[in-house]
């Protein structure tokens, strides 16, 4: 996982789970690394989705099955150990109370966002209100902001509640071919 310091990240937190990104792309990157061994933490997804944890590996090894990929059984297998499954909807500070629950107070955590761009800061604040921001870093997927105006306000935002160090900001369309 993410190192920064002395704080290596322990628990990866995947907020948007059952979105398109993940079934186009995360399933298949988590897939890799737990195939090259380098996939060491567990992971917890959160959306809205009311599925199973059953129903979530199903449809991770559907996604990683569409990429052409022939997936090794015993690789999936240690990968769908790994991940647990939270529903709830990320507007509701409940959420965030049942998330700190279930992380409690010994993780390092990566909150990976792969939500709208206009969740960012929302999600972000009810972490540091469920104060789980302490020991934590935040990668924001997707474009930050839609302009310069947006993008400094959801800095500001992010930088209330975390040091400039906890942020990662990740865009991955920048590294694809046009």
């Amino acid at each position: 996982m993410a190192e920064s310091g002395d704080k290596t990240s322990d628990l990866l937190v995947i907020f948007g789970i059952t979105g398109d990104l993940a079934r186009k792309m995360t399933f298949q990157a988590l897939y890799h690394l737990e195939r090259r061994g380098l996939l060491k933490c567990p992971i917890l997804g959160v959306a809205s989705d009311d599925i199973t944890i059953e129903e979530l590996a199903k449809r991770a090894r559907e996604a990683i099955e569409g990429t052409g990929e022939k997936v090794d059984s015993k690789v999936f297998d240690r990968l769908a150990k790994r991940v647990s499954y939270l529903h709830g909807d990320v507007t509701d500070s409940t959420l965030y109370k049942e998330l700190a629950k279930q992380i409690g107070s010994k993780h390092n955590c990566l909150f990976y966002l792969e939500m709208p761009p206009s969740l960012f800061a929302p999600i972000v604040e009810n972490l540091a209100q469920a104060k789980l921001l302490e020991r934590a870093r935040v990668a924001v997927e997707k474009p930050f902001g839609h302009d310069l105006k947006s993008a400094c306000e959801l800095n500001s935002r992010l930088r209330a509640v975390l040091d400039e160090d906890q942020i990662f900001r990740v865009d991955h369309f920048l590294g694809k071919e046009p």
